[in-house]
């Protein structure tokens, strides 16, 4: 039996257009379908149903309830799948449960499927609980999170490598443990001298080094609230060429001509002019990432910068996500305003970039 890859699919218009999910489909010597198993709701497919990040599992063949035997291909598949989700840093797997046989329920339910809240005929296996048991494991790969969820509309992608289009925002999804192959889209991808993140344990190939001077930290947000302001502003696309030049001026890091397209970005103005801007960057499924913190020096000191994060942060509590936030380890000002807010640094939040070489051994 060959276990099928999951590869990119587009979700249905009736969902989001614009949001990827990915899809297994399993077709063998036994007679096993591809078609889309029908939800317990009248007219909706469970591909209407899944959410951005998730992976569909098709389980279409059932017959007697032989249980998980098969000569092993139910099993191999559905192991297959929550493999390769788990691996893409997928939020879930979820299986269209209607009409399955006892023993394929149980089945998925030794894996960890448990029935969903969206339909009694859909079930769910969970991916974003850490091994500490703390819903955090999406923090560790947090870009990867997002490209292949929520912010699959801005993902470039080449084999298992994605970044955000150049124009969006400088971060890259790397798999924890690269293999030959993806050193060599990542290579492809982002171009001579380019800089990306890698997990803390990744071995670089030869001629490949780290970053030198790079390096930050996490921080999650579990205990803020946040609170709306009065002053503060939702910001447009007019005013980007405002935020970017408060963002020159101040450097708080990267801040591209689209960046703003990803999620909400507040500001404070005075005397019309924009002085202190925060925003929303990274979202992981469950979390949503504080970016941009940056205020004009002429009004440092007032508190603007802490008002905006905590304006952000109940946007986000507001969605029923949590905020969370990078930063430079240097820059210890930031982290210990964010640390009185409420944030605490994440034991496994330590960032770690490379650098692609300029010139690659042959």
């Amino acid at each position: 039996m060959t276990v099928p890859s999951v590869t990119a699919v587009r979700r249905t218009a009736a969902a989001d257009p614009r949001a990827e999910r990915w899809t297994a489909d399993h077709d063998s010597d036994h007679g096993h379908h591809g078609a889309v198993v029908e939800s317990s709701a009248p007219g909706e497919h469970l591909s209407e149903l899944t959410r951005p990040g998730e992976v569909e599992l098709r389980v279409t063949h059932d017959g007697a309830d032989d249980g998980p035997g098969d000569d092993g291909a139910l099993p191999a598949l559905v192991d297959a799948v929550v493999a390769t989700a788990t691996t893409r840093y997928a939020s879930a797997v979820v299986v269209g449960a209607a009409g399955l046989a006892d023993g394929t329920r149980r089945l998925l339910a030794d894996r960890g499927f448990v029935p969903d809240p969206r339909g009694t005929a859909v079930h769910t296996l969970d991916l974003t609980t850490a091994d500490d048991g703390t819903p955090t494991r999406m923090l560790d790969n947090p870009a990867l999170a997002s490209l292949n969820g929520a912010h699959a509309r801005f993902a470039e992608r080449r084999g298992e490598i994605v970044r955000y289009l150049p124009d969006v925002s400088v971060w890259t999804g790397v798999p924890v443990h690269p293999t030959e192959q993806d050193w060599a889209d990542i290579a492809a991808l982002l171009g001579p001298g380019a800089g990306f993140r890698v997990d803390p344990s990744a071995v670089l190939p030869r001629g490949w080094h780290d970053l030198v001077g790079a390096g930050g930290v996490q921080l999650t947000g579990e205990a803020v609230l946040g609170r709306p302001d009065p002053e503060a502003v939702l910001l447009t696309a007019e005013d980007v060429p405002a935020m970017l030049d408060l963002v020159a001026r101040t450097k708080p890091g990267p801040f591209l001509p689209r960046t703003i397209e990803l999620g909400t970005y507040l500001g404070i103005r005075r005397e019309g002019r924009l002085v202190a801007m925060a925003g929303e960057r990274l979202h992981p499924p469950g979390w949503t990432e504080i970016s941009a913190v940056c205020t004009e020096p002429e009004y440092r000191g007032q508190g603007l910068g802490r008002r905006l994060v905590l304006a952000v942060a109940h946007g986000i509590r507001q969605r029923g996500e949590t905020p969370m936030l990078h930063a430079a380890a240097t820059n210890t000002g930031a982290i210990a305003l964010y640390e009185h807010l409420g944030f605490r640094l994440r034991d496994r939040g330590a960032i770690r970039f490379a650098q692609v070489p300029q010139r690659l051994a042959v």
